[in-house]
């Protein structure tokens, strides 16, 4: 890859991609379920696409392995970062279970 094509990729903001900064446009604000589901649904179409990559190496329709590796590395990054906000919220559950009334 060229490096004039990575500069014309210019600054990428990580949160744009995954949909934490708010909207620009005159909606109303999302509430948390919403936005777990929308994470809950970028997990699983950034999995369906790291599958969908594999399925075509092994049968060599795609030939780039490090497209393949980055599409399953940031699947499985994005698995883990919401396995570690489930936990999060099963640790907070659990702890207002335990105060006492």
């Amino acid at each position: 890859m060229a490096l004039d094509t990575i500069k014309a990729l210019g600054s990428i903001d990580p949160r744009a991609a995954y949909g934490s900064l708010p909207a620009t446009t005159g909606s109303a604000p999302t509430g948390f379920s919403d936005q777990l589901m929308r994470a809950f649904e970028k997990v699983d179409s950034l999995q369906k696409a790291s599958d969908d990559l594999t399925d075509g190496m092994v049968a060599g329709r795609v030939t780039e392995a490090h497209d393949v590796l980055i599409a399953s590395r940031e699947s499985g990054l994005a698995f883990e970062m919401l396995l570690e906000v489930r936990n999060k919220l099963l640790e907070a559950y659990q702890e207002i279970m335990r105060v006492q009334v």
